[in-house]
C-alpha cells in the first residue's frame, strides 16, 4: 500500500512539472493577424483559389479595367514579403484602396456562401495591408555606399 502512494506522488508530481513546464515555454503573438487564422485572409493557395473564382464568376470584372490587377498585384506583393508593400507609392495605395472597394461592390452583389466568404478572405487581407501602412507610412530610406572605382 505504502509503494502504491508513493507511486501515485511520483506520477502526480510529473504531471503537474509538465504543465508548469509546457506554460513557461508557451510563445504568444499579439499581432493584428495573430487572432485570425490563415484561412481569413488570401495568401498563398487561397490567393490562386480567389483569382480563379473571380475570373470564373465575374469575368466582366476582371477583363474590363486594371481594378483587378491593381488589387491582386498588391496582394501578390503582400504575399511574397508583407514589408514590400510599404515600397508603393501614395498614389498605388490609393488605387488599390479603390480597387478593393469596387471588388467588394462586385463580391456583395454574388449571393451564395462562397462569395460571401471570398468577401471575407479579400477584406481581411486589404485591412492587414492598410495596417501595415497605417503602422508604418513609409520605408526609411538606408544611404547608399559610394565606392571609389
Amino acid at each position: 500500500m505504502k509503494t502504491r502512494v508513493i507511486f501515485a506522488s511520483l506520477i502526480l508530481g510529473l504531471g503537474i512539472l509538465t504543465s508548469k513546464a509546457n506554460a513557461a515555454t508557451t510563445i504568444t503573438d499579439d499581432s493584428p493577424a495573430a487572432n485570425k487564422p490563415a484561412s481569413t485572409m488570401l495568401v498563398n493557395c487561397s490567393e490562386k483559389h480567389f483569382a480563379s473564382y473571380v475570373e470564373h464568376n465575374m469575368g466582366q470584372f476582371t477583363r474590363k479595367g486594371a481594378d483587378w490587377q491593381n488589387f491582386m498585384n498588391v496582394v501578390s506583393l503582400y504575399n511574397q514579403s508583407p514589408v514590400a508593400v510599404l515600397t508603393l507609392s501614395a498614389h498605388e495605395r490609393s488605387r488599390f484602396n479603390e480597387a478593393t472597394s469596387e471588388l467588394n461592390k462586385q463580391l456583395t452583389a454574388k449571393v451564395g456562401v462562397e462569395a460571401g466568404q471570398w468577401l471575407n478572405q479579400a477584406n481581411h487581407t486589404a485591412q492587414m495591408i492598410n495596417f501595415i501602412w497605417t503602422a508604418m507610412p513609409e520605408v526609411p530610406v538606408v544611404p547608399e555606399i559610394l565606392v571609389a572605382e
